[in-house]
């Protein structure tokens, strides 16, 4: 009887913990929906549950959104590479951790810092996914912001110098090198300093010159990006003594400065730690062009990458890798095939459009041609 009642008491002891389990596990619940947007998701990425939170910035109904997929809220900001490694990631079992921009009911956009842990089944394979996301918007809109500030300022900064210092300096230039001469034909002993005079000041020229390209290295023409590239590498080549070179398979024009101005950006990061880290004797940059994205690649053939620690210290990971997240983009660093690093960054993006060829009629003639279109489109038929 004691056996019984023991068992009994054991049962009870066994039952109450599991409730109080279940309890605990519901606080979590709630206090994870009331901090953080989340979504789970079946295998096949179709979703199963979303929190209030979710359906709120979202602004889907609970009901809209149960049985779609991502795609929903697909703002089209990010490279289909991007989507691939995250796929990738989550279905072989991984934690994928990121920065998201989707697009709302509404058609507004906004970003969330995402993080997507699989669960997995007896089988090891994921059988469910479950997203926790933060609303980061407008620390985006204002990272947005001061980039602009930022770039805006280098370029403020840069015409000053080109404009400002260097006119002068361009003008002392000029009147010294008059000096020098004419000190030379007097035979006046003060023409050797004249002449240190005249290098000083066209040194002090070539330095506003490099740093005024420097800050803002990237011409505001379509075709500016790839200028730039050229110039990188015909600037490594001449100072650092390692041969670089830059390939294009065909003309990349853009008309987003600010798309441009942080490709050149991971291309130069790139390029500098190859040059200090990798041992390379040469180095390749690359830029592709496709119908909807752009995708840039720097290529050393150094030592390689040892182990994934060197990483960061080896690219600037947490330079390049802000600027393509900021871009929506795919960034990828891994060993090449033969030997040394190769860095890419792919990003979604519109290539420029040429603007309409002029029109051949008269100002008349248009004017005329475009009342019988309106008259033909408002006839009654």
């Amino acid at each position: 009887m004691n056996q019984i009642a023991d068992s009994h008491s054991e049962s009870l002891t066994s039952h109450e913990q599991l409730l109080e389990s279940l309890r605990g596990l519901k606080d979590v619940k709630a206090a994870l929906d009331a901090h953080s947007i989340v979504a789970t998701t079946d295998a096949s990425g179709k979703i199963t549950e979303v929190n209030d939170k979710f359906c709120s910035l979202s602004k889907y109904s609970r009901e809209q959104l149960i049985g779609q997929d991502h795609r929903i809220i697909n703002s089209g900001h990010h490279s289909k590479e991007f989507i691939r490694e995250l796929w990738t990631t989550i279905s072989s079992g991984k934690v994928w951790r990121g920065e998201i921009k989707n697009r709302a009911q509404d058609g507004t956009y906004y970003w969330v810092d995402t993080t997507i842990c699989p669960i997995l089944n007896a089988a090891g394979k994921p059988c469910q996914y479950i997203a926790i996301r933060t609303d980061i918007t407008e620390r985006k809109r204002v990272e947005a912001i001061l980039t602009s500030f930022a770039e805006e300022e280098r370029g403020r900064i840069a015409r000053d110098l080109h404009d400002g210092v260097g006119q002068e300096l361009g003008a002392a230039l000029f009147l010294s090198n008059l000096l020098q001469r004419d000190l030379k034909e007097r035979s006046v002993a003060e023409a050797e300093r004249a002449t240190q005079i005249h290098t000083l000041i066209e040194k002090a020229l070539a330095d506003a010159r490099k740093l005024s390209h420097g800050l803002y290295p990237v011409p505001s023409e379509p075709d500016g990006l790839m200028t730039a590239l050229q110039d990188l590498a015909d600037h490594v080549t001449r100072d650092c003594g390692i041969e670089c070179s830059f390939e294009a398979d065909s003309a990349v024009l853009l008309d987003d400065q600010t798309t441009a101005t942080h490709l050149y950006r991971i291309a130069q990061e790139a390029v500098n730690n190859a040059f200090k880290h990798s041992g390379t004797t040469r180095i390749e940059i690359r830029l592709t062009g496709h119908s909807d994205r752009v995708e840039i690649s720097v290529r050393d053939h150094g030592i390689g990458l040892q182990q994934s620690s060197t990483v960061a210290g080896r690219v600037g990971w947490q330079t390049i890798r802000q600027r393509a997240q900021s871009m929506g983009g795919f960034l990828s660093v891994e060993n090449a095939p033969g030997g040394g690093v190769i860095v890419r960054c792919s990003v979604a993006c519109a290539r420029h459009s040429p603007p309409a060829p002029p029109s051949l009629l008269t100002r008349s003639e248009q004017q005329e041609t475009s009342r019988i279109e309106h008259g033909i489109k408002n006839q009654t038929i």
